[in-house]
């Protein structure tokens, strides 16, 4: 039995898994315990840990008369909620990079330094775990990355292509049934992935309070808004106005931790990067597919390829429909991901670039954009509904037509 002030929790014995860990700090003594499916945290005085470590047995008055296992004890000196490290985050961020011809294999290298490095001096402890996946996930991308880069080299060394097509925008949206229901599907995966990623980098940094909630999960039903996932858009779409909605927001309790300001900015920086990394992986996987393409199927005739146009036309081929299936996918999840990144990188309240100017710049400038917040939505549909945002798209609109000219020159498709 396991008791506080306030609850009191009963566990089977065959339930334990002895997996102990205690944090000294100036209030006490931190005794965190790990279930098969749960996990308990008590704060309590040096001398009631002293026997909370001699009998498994917290707070209960009545004496513990059966022998039992001495259980496994683990002092940690790191916090208690998985710590995450700047070297695997940046091992992954340059990774995603590594895919690019000849310039991805300096990000490569950068990457697999960072991600060796802290793998050989990082400790072997349940608060680096997660920093320890981080990094491996990253060497494994980075690998990947190497290898599609290496293979668009050699096809662009074989193909010679010297020139491009039209201009780096060209070829209208040209979206189709089909590639509206693939684009629906992408932009609840692309929702669900950016608020995880608000989700989990709150956990790494001290606030569980969204895990508590199951926030930190990809399953999309977790963070659908009835309204604002659902019902607004389809009241825009049959209103004829510009479709936009919005996602259940993340919420945050920072009140106790440190580095408040930073680990806002940490916070809310994760939506957005999230999304520029599931993009930049549907690019490696995109230009991937042209290069297989280019040298097992040269007979086939590609449509569409080097395009914004969704929907992409390979005939006469084995397997082709299921080839068009899977660029139209990775298409989309460029394209979304992308402009999702950039829309919400807008300092305009409720977006994320909001929070960020409200603590990355001086306080003057936070107190104006906390002013402002109460009103943001109105404030956000005047700026949808002017224009405002086709600005900032121009520059996302660029960069996607400099990869379609990368795919075209590494493919000729």
């Amino acid at each position: 039995m396991l008791r506080s002030a306030e609850e009191t929790h009963e566990v089977r014995r065959a339930d334990w898994e002895r997996d102990i860990q205690v944090q000294s700090t100036s209030q006490g003594m931190v005794v965190r315990f790990y279930g098969t499916d749960w996990e308990l945290g008590f704060l309590v005085t040096r001398a009631r840990a002293a026997h909370l470590l001699e009998h498994v047995n917290l707070g209960v008055a009545e004496p513990v008369t059966e022998a039992r296992e001495t259980p496994r004890v683990r002092v940690s000196e790191g916090p208690m909620w998985p710590k995450m490290m700047p070297s695997p985050v940046w091992s992954v961020i340059l990774g995603s990079l590594a895919f690019l011809p000849w310039l991805g294999w300096a990000f490569g290298a950068a990457s697999l330094v960072l991600a060796i490095r802290f793998l050989r001096q990082a400790r072997r402890t349940r608060a680096l775990s997660h920093a320890r996946a981080m990094a491996v996930v990253g060497i494994a991308w980075t690998l990947a990355g190497l290898a599609v880069s290496v293979l668009s080299v050699y096809c662009a060394y074989r193909l010679g292509v010297t020139g491009y097509p039209g201009s780096l925008v060209r070829g209208g949206w040209g979206y189709s049934h089909a590639a509206i229901a693939v684009s629906i599907i992408v932009v609840l995966l692309s929702l669900s992935v950016h608020e995880c990623g608000h989700a989990i980098t709150a956990w790494w940094c001290g606030d569980d309070y969204a895990r508590s909630l199951g926030r930190v999960t990809l399953n999309p039903l977790a963070h659908i808004d009835p309204f604002g996932t659902i019902v607004l858009p389809i009241l825009l779409v049959v209103a004829g106005a510009p479709v936009f909605g919005y996602a259940k927001p993340v919420p945050v309790l920072l009140g106790s931790v440190q580095r408040y300001r930073r680990a806002h900015i940490l916070i809310s920086l994760a939506g957005p990067g999230s999304n520029l990394l599931l993009a930049a992986a549907a690019a490696m996987g995109y230009l991937l597919l042209g290069c297989l393409l280019m040298l097992w199927a040269p007979q086939a005739e590609v449509s569409n390829f080097s395009t914004r146009i969704p929907q992409v036309f390979i005939e006469p081929m084995p397997g082709g429909p299921v080839l068009e299936a899977v660029a139209m996918v990775l298409k989309s999840t460029i394209m979304i991901n992308l402009f999702l990144a950039v829309f919400n990188l807008v300092p305009i309240p409720p977006l994320d670039g909001s929070w960020i100017l409200e603590h990355l710049f001086p306080e003057s400038i936070g107190r104006l954009v906390a002013a402002i917040r109460p009103f943001g939505f109105i404030v956000f549909l005047v700026a949808f509904y002017a224009d405002v945002f086709h600005v900032v798209f121009v520059p996302a609109l660029h960069l996607l037509g400099y990869f379609y000219w990368l795919v075209y020159w590494c493919t000729g498709l």
